[in-house]
């Protein structure tokens, strides 16, 4: 919160009704400071009227991430017009301008919005959804017995576009590539192994491959075929990801996993 509005609460210059909106501090009722703010900007006292317009972009921003895209545009359209009004009534300019910053970043999210909105009603359900669907088909065929089904549905999931899909198509798509990892190293052999990974690498471009929530479990998948540069790599991606920031803390299994790797990658050095 800007501190000019958490000033504004304690400051007796408020409509006594209007007051207790902002308090007891941390549970602030911003959808209700935003309406009252829209409806009772011109009654307040003009010595906070930029405190209290900078409240109602506050509250007109708050959350918004989880509206609509309509919604979004017009809560934050909204919220432009009260950072001109805070910033015409002696609104600090660092409080302004990191709300103004907030707004640019709003109308992106909101782009994105009405493209993932667009997305599910042209396609019935989300991409996450739509290849939840066809990795529970590609599962079945592979119990089934159908390998080389199960590996062209694996590749379909793998290559699935995550830059221009939405809503955890890049989660799916590791689990597509790291499932044909598995077949071709226990299948094929460790070139064929090798050739996956470049092209799972590839795939994504500067982007990380795997997100470090797979990192164990392909380690644990490829232990013991005979590719001890491929455990090394994932082995140091995922500690440097553990030390990234914001960080991806390992837990006990991980490290599990990890010191098995370490194990292996030892025996190929000294052999």
């Amino acid at each position: 919160m800007p501190p000019s509005v958490r000033a504004l609460a304690t400051s007796g210059k408020l409509p006594p009704e209007l007051a207790p909106l902002f308090t007891p501090p941390g549970q602030e009722r911003w959808g209700r400071i935003a309406e009252a703010v829209d409806e009772r900007l011109d009654e307040v006292d003009p010595a906070v009227r930029g405190a209290f317009a900078l409240a109602g972009a506050y509250g007109h921003l708050d959350d918004i991430e989880f509206l609509e895209s309509g919604e979004m545009h017009e809560h934050n359209d909204r919220a432009v017009a009260l950072i001109d009004e805070a910033l015409g009534h002696g609104g600090p300019d660092e409080e302004v301008q990191e709300l103004w910053d907030l707004t640019y970043r709003v109308q992106d999210a909101a782009h994105l919005a009405h493209d993932h909105e667009e997305y599910v009603a042209k396609h019935g359900a989300t991409a996450e959804q739509r290849l939840n669907v066809k990795l529970a088909e590609t599962h079945a065929r592979h119990e089934a017995g159908d390998r080389d089904a199960a590996l062209r549905l694996f590749r379909e999931v793998a290559e699935a576009d995550v830059w221009g899909e939405f809503g955890g198509a890049a989660y799916r798509s590791d689990i597509g590539w790291c499932r044909l990892l598995h077949d071709a190293a226990h299948h094929d052999g460790p070139e064929a192994a090798r050739k996956i990974w470049q092209e799972a690498k590839a795939s994504r471009h500067a982007a990380r491959f795997p997100y470090p929530h797979w990192s164990a479990p392909l380690i644990e998948m490829l232990l013991g075929t005979g590719v001890p540069d491929l455990l090394a790599l994932l082995a140091r991606e995922r500690l440097e990801a553990a030390e990234s920031a914001p960080p991806w803390p390992l837990d006990d299994d991980e490290l599990r996993v990890l010191a098995l790797a370490v194990e292996e990658i030892e025996r190929y050095d000294r052999a």
